[in-house]
This record gives C-alpha cells, sequence and structure tokens, in this order.
C-alpha cells in the first residue's frame, strides 16, 4: 500500500472510529467507571462529563452537549477536522500539535476551575 493510501485508510478509519463508538455508547449505561477524584473530594475532575458531551454532540444535541461539558463539541471538530486532513493528505506539524495540545490543556483547566467557581456560587453540578 502506498503512503497515500495508507493515510487514506488511516484516516478512514479514525472517522468511522469516532462515528462507531458514538452510535454504540448511545444505548449503553455511563456509569461503568467512576471518577475517583469525585469520589473522594465530592468535586468533579476536568473531564468529568466530557464522555456524555462528546456523546451528545454524536446525536447531533449541541445544547445538551454544552450543558454537560463545552469542550465536547471541540474535542469531536478536531477529530473530524484531523481525520480530514489525513485524508486529504496533509502532515501533521509536530510543533503545532504539540502547542495544540498544550493549548487545550490550559483552556480545560481554566474552563474546569471557572466551572468548579460557578458550582461554589449556587450553579447546579450535572448528576
Amino acid at each position: 500500500m502506498s503512503r497515500k493510501g495508507a493515510r487514506l485508510a488511516a484516516g478512514l478509519l479514525l472517522g468511522a472510529g469516532v462515528a462507531v463508538a458514538g452510535a454504540l455508547r448511545q444505548g449503553l449505561p455511563l456509569g461503568l467507571w467512576r471518577c475517583p477524584l469525585r469520589q473522594l473530594t465530592g468535586l468533579p475532575c476536568p473531564t468529568c462529563f466530557l464522555t456524555r458531551s462528546v456523546l451528545a454532540t454524536l446525536r447531533g444535541d449541541l445544547a445538551q452537549a454544552a450543558a454537560w461539558h463545552a469542550l465536547g463539541p471541540v474535542l469531536v471538530a478536531l477529530a473530524l477536522g484531523l481525520s480530514v486532513w489525513t485524508v486529504l493528505g496533509g502532515r501533521w506539524p509536530t510543533r503545532l500539535v504539540m502547542l495544540g495540545s498544550g493549548g487545550l490543556a490550559l483552556l480545560g483547566l481554566a474552563y474546569w476551575l471557572w466551572r468548579l467557581w460557578g458550582w461554589g456560587h449556587g450553579l447546579p453540578l450535572p448528576a
């Protein structure tokens, strides 16, 4: 298989994997693994409710996805964008990927702190 064909196959598999995972998880219970931080402290971790948000995004329910975790739709869009980029033969610049990952991590931390502040000031915590 040529290098371009391998990239095409990898991109298609990534995109199909995201779609299949979303379709399979819609009917399955989500409480299989509990967040250790939330169980110990009662406070959700930065990624709590992210899986539910991604699944709601894959179902097309963006309002519910944003209610669970605002970064869920962002992650779905990034995954789909990267799969399309790969299918079209684009290369992933290592420096850009590293900077983007770090930026996304900082954004996630800031969002988590903002949510903790909101929950401490009367906003309801998702069940």
